[in-house]
């Protein structure tokens, strides 16, 4: 590449957006209901819709990279974002619109973007993963953190418009990189190999590609699940509403490492290091669930679940996303796994937190969906050991 730096800008940029721009707006959704005059219960659906919007559009990618190329594919999705994003600050109807807009562009960049780094870091993509995870983790308990004093100070409006400038300078960096850094001469070959493999290439009738989708499913599942409530529970057991939040802080906080570290570890790993560290990650993840069922627990406790959580859960993520790339052999091969995964995933876990909460009110209670979700942990563990292999995928 002529100006690396500009493709990690632009790696580090897409890494701020990934998140932010749909887990930011329900920090402040007392004030969006306000000011569209919309009962609170009615914006519920904006944490849903993204997850939804995934699940539908992630397998659309192949179709649109064989025919556009990554790049262009990459620059349309983060044109929807752009769009999207500004939209939701126009109306109510517009609100959910938008945050459909958003959801699309970011279902394309979930996938592409490890295809990317295949692509143009082939020899580093342990290293670029590490690059735009750590930022993801990071900016995103940022604007949580950051939402209700722009808020406060401005409008949530104002804080809409900050989310979106920031994604305008992603779509002018890539832009930039795309101009100074694509060959075209190579991008044609790349396009002409696509169109001969990818009708070889058929994740629907691999096995070990529908352990990874059922996979990225309990990953999502279990992780937004804990998200969503964690701090209830946490209050529920006598925990202060003001302590609920230093608990959901550790949770991202404490990912901020691993997602550093354990990209790099994974690619350099053979396929038993990477069961070994796996086996340990999703093993704390499965103790903490455990710990929740304590009714009695305090402060302290719940800071250590949310650790364990945020150690685990974070290292499964990582995990997820780095074998999309590491286990393919190139760019094409990446984007059909990754848009399958994450169909499937995302689908198993868009109910997940829904379903979690109406057991909760019937059972008044957490005892059997935190049961399920230690079943689902052990149940990834299984699949884990089972894909894992001295192989890629489609081989």
């Amino acid at each position: 590449m002529k100006k690396r730096w500009l493709f990690i800008l632009s790696i580090v940029l897409l890494g701020v957006v990934m998140r932010s721009t749909f887990t930011t707006i329900p920090v402040v959704i007392d004030n969006v209901a306000n000011t569209f005059g919309l009962p609170v219960s009615q914006l519920g659906i904006l944490t849903t819709l993204p997850l939804l919007t995934f699940a539908v559009v992630s397998p659309t990618t192949t179709f649109f990279t064989k025919r556009f190329g990554i790049e262009k594919t990459l620059l349309a999705a983060l044109l929807f974002v752009l769009v999207g994003s500004i939209a939701r600050i126009v109306s109510a109807p517009m609100l959910f619109i938008g945050t459909i807009l958003v959801g699309i562009g970011i279902a394309f960049i979930n996938v592409l973007l490890p295809a990317t780094l295949v692509k143009f870091t082939p020899n580093k993509i342990g290293v670029y993963t590490s690059l735009y995870s750590t930022t993801m983790t990071l900016m995103t308990a940022v604007f949580q953190i950051i939402a209700v004093p722009i808020t406060k100070t401005f409008s949530w409006q104002m804080l809409v418009v900050f989310i979106t400038v920031i994604v305008l300078l992603v779509v002018v960096t890539w832009i930039a990189h795309m101009l100074v850094n694509t060959d075209p001469e190579l991008d044609k070959a790349v396009t002409q190999t696509t169109h001969t493999t990818t009708r070889k290439i058929n994740p629907w009738r691999n096995k070990y590609a529908w352990s990874l989708l059922v996979m990225a499913g309990i990953q999502s599942a279990v992780f937004y699940t804990s998200i969503a409530w964690v701090p209830t529970i946490a209050q529920r057991t006598g925990v202060t509403a003001i302590q609920s939040g230093w608990v959901i802080g550790v949770l991202s906080l404490i990912g901020i490492p691993v997602s550093m570290w354990v990209p790099s570890f994974l690619e350099r790993s053979s396929y038993k290091g990477r069961r070994t560290l796996m086996t340990g990650a999703t093993g704390l993840w499965l103790l903490a669930i455990l710990m929740m069922f304590n009714q009695h627990a305090g402060l302290v406790w719940w800071l250590i679940v949310t650790a364990f959580i945020g150690i685990g859960g974070t290292a499964v993520f990582v995990y997820m996303v780095t074998s999309y790339a590491i286990r393919t052999r190139n760019a094409n091969e990446s984007s059909a796994l990754s848009g399958m995964a994450q169909t499937g995933g995302y689908l198993i876990a868009a109910g997940a937190p829904w379903a979690y909460g109406v057991l909760y009110a019937q059972l008044n209670n957490w005892i059997l969906q935190t049961a399920v979700m230690a079943v689902a942990i052990v149940v990834f563990i299984i699949l884990m050991w089972f894909s894992e292999r001295d192989k890629t995928i489609f081989e």
